[in-house]
């Protein structure tokens, strides 16, 4: 009984293995939660699929909601003195998990603004993640296959895309060589490895990597471990970054698109189109806000500008940042006479290259300001530029990058410099 009882008390005194701090310190929080925002009712005989032993049934109407967004937010014990909250969207393929941490384990954005004393809300895109989808409008297309009219019922089905593993690390990483070959067939290289195109050498010289956690491994997935369909040909690494599982399906295309009589062109994908309702609502609701954007959202957030301005509520926009999106304003429906009194952040790394559209928008911004027409300043900030050798090796990828909080402090120093501290307290949920 002794030896048992000891064996009990041995046990239970057994530490369990512990996972490394991602934060840097202590955060201190006064609160935190979720919510969702937007969204309209759908009512469709096509919310669930048919039972397997009744093919034939007839479907029953349902109500569901479609359109929706997730919201997510931490609100700093010590906040920053009448600073503004921040809205931050993640881009294609991704969720608001690239804004919480990083691959190997690392504070992210979310947490270090917070620590900076700004309230901060993170989103799922709408149609995306946690916000979900309408699998409705499968349902009914592959219903109408199976009734006999395959051609329309295949309209119907939206084709799915994302960004594939090896997407990713060609599209910021490095290549697949040799040129025309797939991953069955060629190999996949970083950045500064020899066999790098000599147009990347000519930019960046060699031995230059990318800023960001390649060596962080799944080693089960390295090893093959359980994988469908053939091997790649390696390196086997490469194709098991612990980046890659944040990847997601861009199912945003269940929703249905809009109209726009003032873009160009007028016709809206369902991606600019729930996203920027959603966070011009989220603005409204919070008193006010920044609004950071990244690559797929950047066009997002315009939109976003342009129906706050439809809503007259553009006062309500603090500043808008545009990490590596689309600036475009007629695309939107914008001129640059909107931001007379927006103070506008266009911002790249160096693996991306200077949009001549972020430049040409920035740029007629300050026009209108060195008129005498504005007062809030654009910029457009190219850290491949600034000649500090911590940002050398940016990716496009750059919050979550090995250098992501000096990153985050160019974005937090211009907000400092040119975001107006707020004249009057906001809701905030």
């Amino acid at each position: 009984m002794r030896h048992a009882l000891f064996a009990i008390l041995l046990i239970a005194g057994t530490a369990p293995a512990q996972m490394k701090k991602f934060l840097t310190k202590p955060l201190v929080i006064e609160d935190q939660g979720s919510f969702f925002i937007g969204g309209v009712p759908k009512v469709t005989n096509y919310a669930t699929a048919p039972p397997p032993n009744a093919p034939g049934q007839a479907p029953a109407p349902n109500q569901i909601m479609i359109g929706q967004m997730y919201v997510q937010f931490e609100i700093p014990q010590n906040k920053k003195r009448n600073a503004p909250p921040v809205i931050m969207v993640h881009g294609s393929s991704h969720t608001a998990a690239c804004l919480e941490s990083t691959p190997d384990g690392r504070e992210g954005w979310y947490p270090y603004f917070v620590r900076k004393g700004i309230s901060t809300y993170l989103v799922d895109q709408a149609g995306r993640g946690r916000s979900g989808f309408d699998e409705s409008v499968i349902n009914e297309g592959e219903a109408t296959i199976r009734n006999g009219d395959q051609s329309k019922g295949l309209a119907m089905i939206p084709s799915v895309a994302r960004i594939t593993d090896n997407g990713a690390w060609t599209n910021w990483f490095g290549h697949l060589i040799p040129q025309g070959s797939t991953i069955l067939t060629g190999t996949l290289i970083q950045h500064g490895d020899p066999g790098d195109p000599p147009a990347d050498a000519a930019i960046h010289g060699s031995g230059y990597r990318p800023a960001y956690p390649l060596t962080s491994v799944d080693a089960k997935v390295a090893s093959r471990e359980g994988a469908l369909g053939p091997a790649p040909s390696g390196p086997n690494n490469d194709f098991a970054l612990e980046y890659y599982k944040q990847l997601v399906p861009n199912s945003e295309v269940t929703l249905p698109g809009s109209t726009c009589s003032t873009c160009d062109p007028k016709e809206i994908s369902p991606a600019n189109t729930w996203t920027p309702e959603d966070l011009a609502t989220l603005v409204e609701k919070l008193g006010g806000a920044v609004v950071a954007t990244h690559s797929q959202s950047g066009i997002m957030g315009h939109h976003m500008v342009r129906i706050l301005k439809e809503r007259g509520h553009l006062d309500m926009l603090k500043g808008l940042i545009t990490i590596e999106g689309s600036c475009s304003l007629p695309n939107s429906g914008l001129s640059a006479e909107d931001f007379d009194n927006i103070p506008y952040l266009a911002l790249k790394g160096d693996y991306t290259a200077t949009s001549p559209v972020c430049q040409t928008t920035v740029d007629a911004i300050n026009a209108r300001r060195a008129a005498g027409h504005g007062t809030a300043k654009a910029e457009y900030i190219k850290l491949d530029e600034l000649g500090k050798p911590i940002f050398n090796g940016t990716t496009h990828m750059m919050m979550l990058g090995t250098n992501n909080l000096e990153v985050a402090d160019v974005i937090l120093n211009w907000s400092d410099e040119n975001i107006p501290p707020r004249v009057r307290s906001s809701k905030k949920h």
